[in-house]
């Protein structure tokens, strides 16, 4: 701990927040010798790989699990002490992609300008996914895409997050990506397609004189309302198979998948999370925001269990999950305890 802040893989994302609903619960518990709403705490630890199986969990334990509503902290906030509800979440959809040439690596001055070169073939496929402006090449890819409303594009100007803060939160030197729209608006509600590991041939210090057998792309594709991951996944595996060189043979994989998300924050557990956050953070303006990323579980809940979630965050935007020095300041985790506590009891009033 420095300085406030707990530095520690998990501190954010997730086990402080699971943590500060547990002992939100247990305050409330403490208080009032009993709570104010039936409970049932349900933790999994497979969400970044997709939770696989916990859809059959579900189906299998429906009755006991049958609930009104959800609640979840695995969002964050969009700026310090500022309360935020998420309602929104992008999905998800993962592929891998291999480009197979010769049968073994070769002398790239004896073969060069024989046989074609994997990581030339797969970079030219990559390079295919986007037009010069980071908008998605892919045809038919927004063909389903909804329009983001007006009374969210004005909610999102007003917000304490800007291109200034995405460059301080990042160290980039510029914002980039699909023209029209703000960097709030193109994480939230616009979809990409994003690298997110690439390699082939020799990787070692120095040169090695080599045209690899292959190469490979590891693809993912963060999806908005209405989208579906089996459509786009067909659409890409039907656009690289159109622009792949004939030389190469193309090899391509499936990854997980997870639906967009969306729920109304203007329900009635949504005003009734609102005001318990607006406790939770005396006189600060209440944020009403979608994410960027992805957490399937919620339509997963949704689709078996028949209810919304409440995705309640604490992680701030340089918090560093899945980096190093990952960290949740004491402040935060204090504020979910509040939050915890005070939902239970606005939920109870409803």
């Amino acid at each position: 701990m420095r300085d406030g802040v707990v530095y520690a893989r998990g501190s954010t994302d997730n086990k402080g927040q699971i943590l500060a609903h547990i002992l939100g619960v247990g305050e409330s518990l403490r208080d009032n010798g009993e709570l104010p709403v039936n409970l049932i705490f349900l933790i999994e630890g497979e969400e970044e790989v997709g939770s696989k199986h916990l859809g059959d969990f579900l189906a299998a334990h429906r009755d006991a699990l049958r609930c009104d509503l959800i609640a979840i902290s695995d969002t964050g906030m969009i700026a310090p002490q500022t309360p935020t509800f998420t309602y929104g979440l992008r999905g998800i959809a993962a592929m891998e992609v291999r480009v197979h040439g010769p049968s073994i690596d070769l002398h790239s001055g004896i073969y060069g300008g024989m046989v074609a070169n994997p990581a030339t073939a797969i970079a030219r496929l990559v390079a295919t996914l986007h037009d010069a402006h980071g908008r998605v090449a892919v045809p038919g890819f927004y063909d389903e895409v909804a329009a983001i409303q007006a009374w969210e594009r004005e909610a999102w100007a007003r917000l304490p997050f800007g291109d200034k803060e995405v460059l301080t939160v990042t160290g980039a030197t510029r914002t980039f990506g699909e023209e029209g729209y703000t960097s709030l608006e193109r994480a939230w509600a616009r979809p990409t397609a994003e690298v997110n590991g690439i390699g082939g041939g020799f990787q070692g210090t120095g040169s090695k004189t080599v045209i690899p057998r292959e190469a490979f792309v590891k693809l993912t594709f963060r999806l908005v309302p209405n989208q579906r991951p089996a459509d786009i996944l067909a659409k890409v595996r039907a656009h690289l198979v159109a622009n792949c060189p004939p030389a190469v043979r193309l090899q391509i994989e499936d990854g997980h998948g997870g639906d967009p998300y969306l729920t109304d924050p203007h329900s009635a557990f949504g005003k009734a999370a609102q005001r318990a956050l607006a406790a939770s953070f005396p006189g600060r303006e209440l944020a009403l925001i979608r994410e960027g990323g992805s957490i399937p579980i919620v339509n997963t809940f949704r689709k078996i269990l028949g209810v919304e979630t409440l995705l309640l965050g604490l992680a701030l935007p340089d918090c560093r999950a899945h980096a190093p020095d990952e960290n949740f300041p004491v402040e935060n985790f204090e504020a979910g305890i509040r939050l915890n506590k005070t939902l239970l009891e606005e939920l109870a009033g409803d």
